[in-house]
This record gives C-alpha cells, structure tokens and sequence, in this order.
C-alpha cells in the first residue's frame, strides 16, 4: 500500500519574519548591557580619579606652623634642722637630753619627756634616730641598779602643748623604743634605740619620747647618796623628697 505524499513546500513567510525578530532583539539586547558596564565603568574611574585628585590637592596645599617656647627653672640647696625641749615648751638646738637621777629611792620610778621637731625652716622630712651613751656615776652604786625604757608617739603640730609623760604613756599598746612592756635596759647599756621615727619638714609635727627611770626594789643600801647621770642622743637624717 502507498501513501500519497503531497507537494514539499519552504518556511512559511510569517514564521521566517519572527525568527529574524527575535534575533534582532537579542541583539539590542546585548548592546544595551554593553554600553552600561561601559558607562559604568566610565563613573567608577571618573570617581576614582576624582579622588586621587583630591587626596594630591590637599597634600599640595598642606602648610606648617612653627613655635618656640622655652623652660627656666631655679636651684636652690634645702635646709634640715632639727630642735629639742626637755620641758615641753622652751625649744633650743641641743641633740643630746641629759636625766639626772637623784633623790630616788628603791622602787621609785622618775619620767621624763623629750620633744623633737624640725625647725621652721626646714625645708624635707626626716627621720630620728636615739643612742644611749654609757651611765655616769659612782661604780656599785646608783648606776649599777638603774633601769629604763622608752616609749615615743607622733604629735600635730604645736601638740606638745598636751602631751603628757607619765605611767599612762607605757598603758595600752605605745611604741617602744627602749625595752618593752615586759623588760628593761640596764643604766649602764650603751644602746641605740630599737627603730627609726619620722619627722615632717617645717615643724609640721613634734615627734614626742616618754622616758621611765627606775630603781628597783632590790637596789642595795650601799647604794645611799650615789649619784647617776644618763646621755642619750638624738640624730636626725634628712630623707630625699622628689618635686614635680
């Protein structure tokens, strides 16, 4: 059996047309996006050159000021003075404190006060230092049976006015700087105190010692109308003080 065929024919006109229609486009299409990554690659070196063009404008035009000024100072060597009162009032230059221990009896107890401040025109602080010289007197009398101890405290300014030396100065908790609440040093000990005070520039404060001399109960009769004397001395360093 044979099928009939009929007559081969081209394209239709009207499809031909939409084909080529469609490849136009396509075209503008393609030409459109370059020219805008043209264009915009053209707005970014536009840009970029706009601000290297600055940044060179501003280094071009930068301009510098200059100014002198100039630092002077004065030197001048401190003072460091220290003074003493052995009767809480009447301050003098001596740095020793001289205790004459007479009119005693066995188990009596005699208490003296020292006072030490810088002078007025000291210009740093310092620090105090005591040491005792060897007891003077009669040997097996007085000055063999002797003993002491020594307590110190920081005042105020113009606070000598109130201190007090006496038995309530060893009550409590003091600073000892000879012996302790428990023991004694024998009159004919010579000793340097058991540690260092302060003291402030200018009498800004009054470092106060409170001595206790006693002649125990046990002191013998041979004892009767010897006499004793003490020395203790008083040494004061300045301590270095930086200034801003």
């Amino acid at each position: 059996m044979r099928l009939p065929v009929g007559p081969l024919r081209g394209p239709d006109p009207s499809e031909r047309v939409s084909a080529e229609a469609r490849s136009d486009g396509r075209r503008q299409i393609r030409e459109f996006e370059q020219k805008r990554r043209r264009l915009r690659s053209r707005r970014i070196k536009a840009v970029l050159a706009g601000g290297l063009v600055f940044g060179i404008g501003s280094a071009a035009t930068l301009a510098a000021w200059t100014d002198t000024e100039e630092a002077s100072g004065s030197f001048e060597a401190g003072r460091f003075n220290i003074e003493m009162a052995v009767d809480g009032s009447a301050w003098s230059n001596n740095s020793e404190a001289t205790f004459d221990a007479s009119g005693m009896y066995p188990g009596s107890k005699v208490y003296a006060p020292v006072l030490v401040r810088t002078t007025s025109n000291t210009t740093m602080d310092g620090e105090l230092s005591v040491a005792s010289k060897n007891g003077n007197g009669q040997s097996g009398g007085t000055v063999d049976s002797l003993v002491y101890r020594a307590v110190t405290e920081s005042l105020a300014a113009n606070g000598e006015t109130s201190f007090k030396c006496g038995e309530n100065s060893f009550s409590g908790s003091p600073t000892y700087v000879y012996g302790s609440a428990s023991s004694t040093i024998p009159f004919k000990t010579e000793v340097g105190g058991a540690k260092s005070q302060s003291v402030s520039r200018a009498s800004e404060s009054v470092t106060a010692y409170c001595f206790e001399v006693t002649l125990p109960s046990s002191t013998p009769t041979t004892a009767q109308g010897t006499e004793a004397s003490k020395t203790w001395k008083f040494f004061a360093e300045s301590v270095p003080t930086e200034k801003s």
